[in-house]
């Protein structure tokens, strides 16, 4: 019964010791949710505008940034400490308008600087981001709101380059009006 027990012993203390050694990779497949609102009186919905997204390996706390829609538009970043660009990302996104998680960036570097466009609306959004460590799949929300200023919510810096421009509506506004001359015919 003794040699059981120390042989019981050796075997969990092994077991324990092997997950030690578990391969640790960094990275991850981010899906981002993305709502838009373009007039204050729309309910934010998911986007159903094409969006655009990419991102840049950089060094960690290393400083970024898009400098104008035009920049935002030619996938073009600016390191603000050393004024240097980059140009050709090495991740571009996915957009699928019927999935839940509509843009899809497959990240596989300790540190990104990610960037997403809604080319329709002139928005755009940037985040700086560490990705984890043994992370398949991470989940992300990103609100895009055409009638507002640029500001930060949820880890992404939005910008609206153009924030005085006419916006339609998302969705069609009942108008009084209407339903009351429908009555009188």
């Amino acid at each position: 019964m003794r040699h059981l027990t120390k042989i019981l012993t050796i075997a969990i203390v092994l077991l324990g010791l092997s997950s030690c050694f578990k391969e640790e990779k960094q990275g991850t497949l981010l899906k981002v949710a993305v709502y838009s609102q373009n007039v204050p009186e729309d309910q934010i919905t998911h986007t159903q505008t094409e969006l655009q997204a990419y991102a840049f390996y950089v060094p960690k706390a290393s400083s970024w940034e898009v400098s104008s829609w035009e920049d935002a538009v030619a996938m073009r970043i600016t390191n603000t400490e050393k004024a240097e660009q980059l140009t050709s990302p090495d991740v571009i996104g996915k957009w699928d308008s019927t999935q839940e998680y509509q843009v899809e960036l497959d990240l596989w570097s300790p540190t990104v600087f990610m960037v997403i466009i809604d080319v329709e609306n002139r928005l755009y959004a940037t985040r700086l981001y560490d990705t984890p460590i043994n992370y398949a799949t991470t989940h992300a929300q990103l609100h895009l709101y055409a009638h507002k200023r640029s500001g930060t919510a949820n880890g992404w810096t939005t910008t609206n380059p153009f924030p005085d421009e006419a916006r339609e509506p998302l969705t069609p506004q009942d108008d009084e009006n209407d339903d009351d001359n429908s009555n009188e015919a």
